[in-house]
């Protein structure tokens, strides 16, 4: 599996997060091990700061995997016109939080940005952990280009450690945010890290046969509180070129994120055994330059 070098750590093609409730923690911790024999040496504990038992904490404290890069959300989502919290104090309590119950955090990302602290003072905490050796580096979640492009100008202008990563959320249906980040990340040297790969469900052939089967019962008159996914016509025809390609559409969907230059690990997160199929079919059957273009044609 191919690696990026990111804040001096070699981040394979694809980092496993711990599957969230109501998966069960023990089944959670099993679903890890599939991605450490797949060859995943990145690990996301997004919960890594929150007080209940977790996954990941119980995977690393149990297996002690050499050479495991642990990537850690740090800061809170507030609301109420703020969006997160990414206050000093609060970052601290989380970089504490989650090195005591992770083991350490290598790499911390932003959850979100936050409307009230400055970013000088979201940055000084993360300089400092960095500096005392608790941290590698950093980068921003969910950030977009401007953000990204603010970010990197505060760093520099008080010469504090710049982003190393960018995490966002990007799939074949949310490609926008990967054209205007990609220049940018490329030429200050930022790694582009893609959440939610398959679309929040919507890249699955599950979510696609039961969108079929609705439109077509809607069309003999069958009532539906909700809209057949305005994307179905593309989804179709990318689960067809996947069977023509003898994968699954999971299995497209991924391999395409993985045979994107600008896209440095992929973020998966299988809730069962057989989720890591899909895994598994982009690594062993990665897709040339050509497929690549024939995915993205059929898309709107």
């Amino acid at each position: 599996m191919r690696t990026t070098a990111v804040a001096g750590l070699d981040l394979t093609a694809c980092t496993m997060g711990s599957a969230p409730a109501p998966t069960p923690v023990a089944r959670a911790v099993d679903l890890l091990d599939e991605g450490w024999e797949a060859g995943v040496r990145a690990l996301d504990a997004a919960d890594g700061t929150g007080g209940a038992e977790s996954a990941a904490g119980r995977w690393l404290e149990e297996r002690q995997p050499e050479g495991i890069v642990v990537l850690s959300g740090v800061g809170a989502v507030v609301g109420r016109g703020r969006g997160s919290d990414l206050s000093p104090v609060r970052l601290e309590a989380d970089l504490a939080a989650g090195s005591r119950r992770l083991g350490r955090i290598d790499l911390a990302w932003l959850r979100g940005a936050d409307a009230e602290t400055t970013l000088e003072d979201t940055l000084q905490p993360l300089a400092g952990a960095i500096e005392s050796g608790r941290l590698r580096g950093w980068g921003a979640g969910d950030a977009d280009v401007w953000a990204l492009e603010a970010l990197l100008g505060e760093a520099d202008r008080l010469g504090l450690p710049a982003p190393a990563f960018v995490r966002i959320r990007l799939n074949l249906l949310e490609r926008d945010r990967l054209r205007d980040l990609a220049s940018l990340a490329a030429g200050a040297g930022v790694a582009i890290l893609a959440g939610a790969p398959l679309g929040a469900g919507r890249l699955t052939g599950r979510h696609v046969a039961a969108e079929e089967s609705a439109a077509d019962a809607m069309r003999f008159g069958a009532p539906r509180d909700v809209e057949i996914d305005p994307a179905l016509d593309a989804l179709v025809a990318l689960r067809d070129l996947a069977r023509d390609l003898d994968t699954s559409l999971e299995g497209l969907a991924l391999a395409w994120l993985l045979a994107t230059e600008a896209v440095a690990s992929t973020v998966v997160t299988p809730r069962a055994k057989a989720d890591w199929d899909a895994v598994h079919q982009a690594l062993a059957q990665p897709i040339d330059a050509e497929t690549v273009e024939r995915v993205e044609s059929l898309l709107p």
